[in-house]
């Protein structure tokens, strides 16, 4: 997988972002997360795109919490381990989700609102115009 000049600039962003956070230097963190220090410069400098296990390991090492870690995930252009973090600035679609995910409603119930979306989404195409769906919170990263 290879992400967009666009998207290592986001990645390195969010890292520098949550190690100043951490009050952690590079060479700190890179030594916490097993890397060289010029791997973590590189990172965030945005000339080098991490794969997902150098991510959770910044994040580990950062001591970041899920939420957190989703981000720098979604910003180096991987799933987060949580699409709902993804969904933060959709509060509707959350709780959507969340009700599709609770089996405490009957799963009749939650069949008809999966059916109701579906009806939805075909009206949606039916009047749309055909384009890639991209997240808003995260250009990079195709939704």
């Amino acid at each position: 997988m290879t992400i967009s000049f666009e998207g290592r600039t986001r990645f390195a962003t969010v890292l520098k972002g949550l190690r100043e956070r951490a009050a952690v230097s590079q060479s700190k963190l890179a030594e916490r997360a097993g890397f060289d220090h010029s791997y973590v410069s590189r990172l965030e400098s945005g000339s080098r795109t991490p794969t997902r296990e150098a991510v959770e390991q910044l994040a580990r090492a950062l001591g970041v919490d899920g939420g957190a870690e989703d981000e720098l995930l979604a910003a180096a252009g991987f799933l987060p381990r949580e699409l709902t973090s993804l969904l933060t600035e959709e509060p509707e679609v959350s709780a959507v989700l969340g009700l599709l995910q609770d089996d405490r409603l009957p799963a009749e119930l939650r069949q008809m609102i999966r059916e109701q979306l579906r009806l939805l989404s075909a009206q949606i195409q039916m009047i749309a115009p055909e384009r890639p769906r991209v997240s808003p919170r995260y250009p990079h990263v195709a939704a």
